[in-house]
């Protein structure tokens, strides 16, 4: 056994050994052909440059400095273009521009004088509770004699062709089926509606100020952002055309920086005329010149609330509660319709001052009562009218809640959105950051194209955009959602429009209550 494992192991042995060979034989010509092709490689290096491109670290003697964009941290820091100008104190805040457009708003000053004719309207309908006096002078002059005169239905004397006097009379209500009483309470629902509109327009003018304000800083960002990627476009054609004249780039690579910088100033110019245009509405409510608008955001975020949170309020919006008051006084309106069948007394008298000729009278009083009995129709289709213009009333009322509710759910829709959006873009702006200085890097390492560089910058520069313009948005979304919630402050007191105990505080007199008011607005 041990001899035939002997003989079968040699010839094995003698087969490993050839092969072992015949791999050394065939590889000699391989090694001295790979050792004859490095040789001429580091032949032909030593006759041209090292790379095509120039290291970072080593730059040409002479040349001008490449204009690049700053260290990632300073990019990181220089996101939002208008927020170093929290801290300047000559630049206008959001309340500080509502303030002074509140004070030159027409609109507000015409809303003020409206609601003092409806206070005076109030007045007027309240004095017909109250006794009425005048004076009076009589001079008759009669072709006939012995006429009896008479003065409130009761004869003075008797004439000579010639009579006079002199006297003071008195008118004074004493029931008119409450008529008089649904005046009054009409009289100050409106008066009521009128203050609730005022204060409504002080809300819509702050969210159109807000508009133009956000608008304004909006394109200003845009264009801060864009001269920033102009001068770093400007650093990178400077940059190409100092290769092209060394012969490191195509003139291709020029024209194509030039076509970049081109369109980036356009697209500069238009945001520019943007920002004059709300410039100029901003001056519309200011008023200071638009050489002289100058504006910083100095509001935060608030904590997220719930859309049930906003949504408590819509029913007490300023005009919300104006229609309500429109409602109860066309309610009024009716009652004084339906008061109109009801009986009239009143009192009337006079007392003279003189007679000529002589008389013994001296002083006359009449009671009249009146009740209308047949007037062709005329009250029942005064009723029918009143009653059809409170329906139309109750269907404003409803369908101003709705459309006050479909607002505000939309508010907060597009608020939440932006939000989130502005989250989202923060943090594109921080990849489109480490985006750009990687190919940066890389274009002046001689590993990247110019076309990478320039897509990384219009995409950082993008994103910049991107996130300035929607924060902005997002900006003007919370306030038109406080604004559709109702609870934007009116701030009268800052405007010259002091208007102090407008309201009474108990309710008016008349068929219906209206909820407790305030004896002055906020």
């Amino acid at each position: 056994m041990k001899q035939t494992r002997a003989r079968q192991s040699r010839p094995t042995r003698r087969l490993t050994a050839a092969g072992v060979g015949v791999v050394l034989l065939f590889s000699l010509p391989f090694r001295s052909a790979l050792a004859r092709l490095e040789l001429e490689a580091d032949k032909a290096q030593a006759t041209r440059p090292v790379r095509a491109l120039p290291a970072y670290e080593q730059p040409v003697q002479g040349r001008p400095a490449p204009g690049n964009a700053p260290p990632l941290e300073a990019l990181l820091q220089a996101v939002s273009p208008i927020a170093g100008k929290r801290s300047d104190p000559k630049a206008l805040d959001l309340a500080a521009c509502y303030q002074m457009a509140a004070i030159r708003w027409d609109q507000l000053k015409i809303d003020y004088q409206t609601l003092r004719a409806q206070q005076a309207v109030v007045t007027q309908t309240l004095s017909a509770f109250f006794p009425q006096f005048s004076w009076e002078n009589m001079q008759s002059f009669q072709n006939t004699t012995g006429v009896i005169p008479t003065v409130s239905g009761v004869a003075v004397g008797t004439s000579q062709g010639y009579f006079s006097f002199n006297s003071i009379n008195t008118t004074w209500l004493l029931f008119d089926s409450l008529r008089q009483q649904n005046r009054v309470a009409a009289a100050r629902a409106d008066a009521a509606a009128q203050s609730y509109t005022l204060q409504r327009d002080y809300q819509m003018l702050y969210l159109n100020v807000a508009q133009a304000f956000y608008q304004e800083l909006n394109y200003e960002g845009s264009v801060s952002i864009l001269e920033d990627q102009i001068a770093a476009l400007q650093g990178l054609v400077t940059e190409l055309e100092y290769r092209l004249k060394i012969g490191r780039s195509r003139p291709a690579d020029v024209f194509q920086g030039q076509a970049n910088l081109a369109a980036a100033v356009a697209q500069r110019e238009g945001y520019v005329g943007l920002m004059n245009q709300y410039k100029a509405t901003l001056n519309y409510y200011l008023g200071i010149g638009p050489e002289k608008v100058n504006l910083k955001e100095t509001q935060p975020f608030p904590s997220s609330q719930s859309l049930e949170e906003y949504l408590v309020h819509v029913g007490s919006r300023p005009d919300v509660l104006a229609q309500l008051q429109l409602l109860r006084a066309q309610k009024a309106q009716l009652a004084v319709a339906i008061g109109n069948f009801g009986p009239r007394a009143g009192v009337a008298g006079s007392y003279f001052l003189s007679h000529q000729p002589d008389s013994p009278v001296v002083w006359t009083v009449n009671i009249v009562a009146t009740m209308p009995l047949f007037t062709g129709g005329l009250l029942t289709s005064t009723v029918r009218e009143e009653r059809a213009l409170v329906h139309v009333a109750e269907l404003q009322v409803e369908n101003l809640k709705r459309t006050a509710d479909q607002n505000l759910r939309i508010a907060f829709a597009l608020f939440n959105a932006a939000v989130e959006q502005v989250l989202q873009y923060r943090e594109q702006v921080e990849v489109s950051a480490l985006y750009y200085a990687a190919q940066r890097d890389d274009f002046q390492r001689g590993v990247a194209q110019l076309l990478d560089v320039l897509v990384a910058l219009n995409t950082y520069q993008q994103a910049r955009l991107a996130l300035h313009q929607t924060e902005m948005n997002a900006r003007y979304q919370l306030v038109n959602l406080f604004v559709q919630a109702g609870l934007t402050p009116t701030n009268i007191d800052a405007t010259g429009l002091p208007l102090q105990n407008v309201l009474r505080t108990g309710p008016p007199v008349g068929p219906n209550s209206p909820p407790v008011l305030k004896a002055s607005i906020p």
